[in-house]
């Protein structure tokens, strides 16, 4: 189950990452107890779909946001997601083993079991949605740090320019997540609702939303150049909806990386997700089939 700030995507699936039935639905924009109660709701409704004499083995769940040693949650994204119990509640009310990764873990889990970062020892999956963030793997461990906040990216203190809006969800995630950049939109006036409408837009030759699309480009791509210059990795991956939407542009990024990078590391590939928008939620189904564990 991948848990987003907008919607729920879950679904069974199979120790070799088929998937047997998927159902997506809107996450309640009230957060809460709302948001357990559908992912409990969306459990028994898998049950019932479950083809005969499937055995249901456990509950991977994907969440934005940092996740203790213990499965508590603080999800930013998520209203009133500040110190949620989880993983307990979910064992509790399912009676599954209840798995839970962040979503930048899981995202990048699921690349390494089924898309791109299979057989590497050391990857990157830079993350931009909703929110931002960063899956990382050195010599086959998966690291989410001390308090499970490890790879919080958006919170990249590059851009200081007083916004406010920084100071509540971190400063390069104010500049170019997809909440962000479909403010710019508005204020730029470009017509659309999305960032797909933006990269339309910018196809069809309108200046300011191709203006945007370069300067979020050029932000996202110097945080990569810093992934890089930091990591060292075999593979960086980028996927989120921002850069699955209409195609966002790789070149910029790749111009940066050449630009801003350690010397030595420029060469690193960048692919875009293979998995696309099922990443994290085939990531998390891989913590309880595979057994994995991060440190």
């Amino acid at each position: 189950m991948d848990v987003g700030g907008t919607k729920i995507l879950a679904g069974l699936v199979g120790p070799r990452g088929e998937v047997h039935v998927s159902r997506m639905v809107p996450a309640n924009p009230l957060g809460g107890e709302r948001v357990l109660r559908q992912i409990v709701e969306l459990v028994l409704l898998l049950r019932r779909a479950a083809p005969a004499r499937a055995t249901i083995t456990g509950l991977g769940v994907a969440v934005p946001g940092a996740v203790r040693a213990d499965g508590t949650v603080w999800a930013p994204n998520l209203p009133g997601w500040r110190r949620v119990p989880l993983g307990a509640y979910l064992t509790g009310a399912t009676g599954l083993r209840a798995v839970v990764g962040d979503d930048r873990l899981t995202s990048l889990v699921g690349e390494t079991w089924l898309g791109a970062a299979r057989k590497v020892r050391s990857a990157a999956f830079l993350t931009i949605g909703t929110g931002i963030g960063l899956g990382f793997m050195m010599n086959g461990h998966f690291w989410t740090g001390a308090h499970g906040a490890a790879g919080s990216v958006g919170w990249w203190a590059g851009r200081t320019d007083g916004d406010a809006a920084a100071s509540r969800v971190g400063a390069l995630e104010s500049a170019v997540a997809g909440p962000a950049i479909l403010r710019r939109m508005r204020q730029s006036r470009i017509p659309g609702a999305s960032v797909h409408d933006l990269v339309s837009e910018a196809r069809r030759g309108n200046r300011r939303a191709r203006a945007l699309i370069d300067d979020a480009a050029r932000l996202i791509g110097v945080a990569v150049a810093d992934v890089v210059s930091m990591l060292d990795p075999d593979v960086v991956i980028v996927g989120g909806g921002v850069m699955q939407s209409g195609r966002f542009p790789l070149a910029p990024l790749r111009t940066a990386i050449r630009t801003y990078a350690q010397p030595l590391a420029r060469q690193v590939p960048i692919r875009r997700s293979a998995l696309g928008a099922r990443a994290s939620f085939l990531g998390a189904a891989a913590l309880v089939h595979r057994g994995l564990r991060s440190r």
